[in-house]
């Protein structure tokens, strides 16, 4: 794990660059689950320039965001005012961020990549600011993404076991989505070509 790098520097770093570093659209799995439903209020973490949480906006979600860097906030603000749309943002952690109970709507995100140890502690506390009724959606990178190079993180304390996964956040969902599967990449040169990833998406049950 010495080559990756989790802190708000190297996230500084990568969208310092002219552009976005992911693009300016949104990831192709959340587009398609949300487009369907009915907009209210939603928190995309780590979305980094907000592709994600700018995209929703335009369609009448209301969109948060929390995400190590800096420069993504800059990012994500002039993205914005280019559609017309306003994003809240806040410079957090998820290790250190206090999440309101049953606050969100939905929570969605693409390769929100931590450290097992961090995901198991703090993706439950982090669904757990969905009201009953809400939606979790989000894609990652499957185990098997390490032998390719259409992106993701090269270590496999960060790839996702869809199985593991779910014994961790399932707990309390119904289940609409759960798979492991092939698709092809075209988010932007970090993220291009054939690959192996995890789609989820969960409703939050009244338990």
């Amino acid at each position: 794990m010495s080559n990756v790098k989790f802190g708000a520097d190297a996230w500084d770093a990568r969208y310092s660059g002219d552009g976005w570093a992911y693009g300016q659209e949104p990831n192709r799995w959340l587009e398609e689950r949300i487009t369907p439903l009915t907009p209210g209020k939603a928190l995309f973490p780590a979305d980094g320039e907000g592709r994600n949480a700018v995209w929703a906006a335009t369609m009448g979600w209301q969109a948060h965001v929390f995400d190590l860097s800096e420069v993504g906030k800059e990012k994500c603000t002039q993205l914005a005012t280019e559609h017309n749309v306003s994003v809240s943002y806040d410079v957090d952690d998820l290790e250190t961020r206090n999440f309101d109970t049953e606050e969100f709507d939905m929570i969605a995100c693409s390769w929100f990549h931590v450290p097992w140890n961090m995901f198991t502690t703090h993706y439950p506390r982090m669904l757990g600011a969905l009201k009953v009724g809400g939606h979790f959606i989000t894609e990652g990178y499957h185990t098997s993404q390490l032998e390719m190079n259409s992106g993701g993180p090269k270590s496999s304390d960060l790839l996702w076991n869809l199985d593991e996964v779910m014994e961790v956040i399932g707990n309390g969902f119904e289940i609409l989505h759960t798979d492991v599967e092939t698709t092809i990449l075209d988010e932007s040169d970090l993220h291009r070509g054939k690959a192996r990833v995890v789609r989820i998406h969960l409703v939050k049950l009244n338990t």
